[in-house]
C-alpha cells in the first residue's frame, strides 16, 4: 500500500534517516554550539555582576541599569533563560540524533522483529524516535 501515493503510508528507510542526521540535525546542533550569540548568551550564566554586559547603557541611569538588572539577572533573567532554552533545544537534537542511530543500527543489523525485514520503519517506531522531552519553562512562568 505504500506504493500508492495517496495510501497516507510513509516510507523512510535507514538510509534517508542517515541523510537526515549528517545532512540536517548534525548541522543544527554544531550551530547551535558555535554561534557567538549563543555564546554570549551563556557567558551571563557565570559572569560577576559588572564584569558582563550585553546590553548598552549607563549603569548610572536607573532606567539602564533596570533593564540590565532584568535582561542578565540569573537564572530569571531574560538572556539565561533564553540561553537555558536554546540548551534544551540543543540537548533534544542530541537526543534525537542518538536515537535515530540506534534505530538504523538494529535496522541495518536486522536484529529487531518488530522492524520489516525490508528495513521500512512503521509509524509506531517513528513516534519513539522523535519523542522529546519537553523544553524547560520560561523563567517567571
Amino acid at each position: 500500500m505504500a506504493d500508492k501515493p495517496d495510501s497516507g503510508d510513509i516510507k523512510i528507510t535507514p538510509g534517508f534517516l542517515r541523510d537526515f542526521q549528517d545532512k540536517v540535525l548534525q548541522k543544527m546542533v554544531d550551530d547551535l554550539v558555535k554561534d557567538p550569540n549563543v555564546a554570549e548568551l551563556a557567558q551571563t550564566l557565570t559572569s560577576a555582576a559588572g564584569k558582563r554586559r550585553l546590553l548598552a547603557g549607563s549603569e548610572a541611569w536607573e532606567p539602564a541599569r533596570l533593564l540590565i538588572e532584568k535582561y542578565e539577572a540569573s537564572p530569571a533573567g531574560t538572556a539565561p533563560s533564553l540561553y537555558n532554552q536554546v540548551e534544551a533545544i540543543r540537548k533534544q537534537l542530541i537526543t534525537l540524533n542518538e536515537n535515530i542511530s540506534y534505530v538504523v543500527d538494529i535496522a541495518e543489523k536486522g536484529e529487531d522483529e518488530n522492524l520489516k525485514l525490508s528495513t521500512e520503519l512503521n509509524m509506531s517506531q517513528l513516534g519513539e524516535i522523535f519523542t522529546t522531552t519537553p523544553a524547560p519553562p520560561p523563567a517567571g512562568s
